[in-house]
């Protein structure tokens, strides 16, 4: 069994946005956990693999792809959601006792603890089997998506929303700086009649980033457009986007 485990927040993807502390412990370790992206995702895989070799060079090292379902849809968002992290947290354990007293890390997009399951998911395998964890914080999309865009996220005296598309939709209007994380529903085409800015990005921080912004009715059906042609293109979307009032 793997004595110690590292979830490690690898930023956007591109190395450049790794934290010192992210670098280090690659360095160090030469076992890897990853999920095992097929199809239309294995992009996902395949940047991680990259990663790994532009940290350890000529470095030896084993990559061990997990083979983690798809997360299921339904309306019981939920419960299916918590049913699903079990069935991972099972096939990470598994994974983990074939190995003996070495150290292990598991590469996370952007940073673990900000709309990632896998801290959830290794708290419950620590549960069942004797596991040493540790957390090392990475960069969100969020942040280099502000600067690139040379904006503060945070206004004077006003809060700072964080939502997916599943409470965003909650919303009447938005009426604090938001953060909007993978957004498949469209649903900031619900707020064009709201006086906002939009800073939008897709694959920030690497070598595919696009980058738009603008007041969101007059750009809302560019959006939509190019967002569906990346889709296409690439199979998979990985986007962020910034919402603003225009009076905060």
């Amino acid at each position: 069994m793997i004595k110690k485990l590292y979830l490690i927040g690898i930023g956007p993807g591109d190395s450049k946005y790794l934290t010192l502390e992210a670098y280090q412990v690659i360095k160090r370790l030469d076992l890897f956990f990853i999920p095992d992206k097929k199809g239309k995702k294995e992009g996902l895989t395949e940047a991680r693999l990259a990663l790994l070799k532009k940290v350890k060079g000529e470095e030896a090292f084993k990559v061990i792809p997990l083979p983690f379902p798809e997360r299921p849809k339904s309306v019981n968002y939920v419960e299916k959601v918590k049913g699903w992290r079990s069935e991972k947290a099972k096939i990470l354990k598994d994974a983990l006792s074939n190995y003996e007293e070495r150290e292990a890390g598991f590469l996370i997009w952007g940073d673990p603890a900000i709309y990632d399951g896998h801290i959830e998911i290794v708290r419950e395998v620590a549960e069942e089997v004797s596991l040493d964890w540790e957390v090392i914080p990475g960069l969100s999309a969020f942040q280099v998506l502000a600067a690139k865009e040379r904006i503060s996220l945070t206004q004077l005296a006003t809060p700072l929303a964080f939502h997916t598309p599943r409470t965003l939709r909650r919303l009447k209007e938005i009426r604090e700086p938001t953060v909007v994380f993978l957004d498949n529903y469209e649903t900031f085409q619900l707020f064009k009649e709201q006086d906002l800015t939009i800073h939008w990005g897709a694959y920030v921080g690497t070598e595919e980033e696009v980058l738009l912004r603008g007041d969101l009715g007059e750009i809302v059906e560019e959006i939509k457009s190019l967002r569906r042609k990346l889709k296409e293109k690439k199979g998979y979307l990985m986007e962020i986007y910034f919402l603003k009032p225009k009076e905060a």
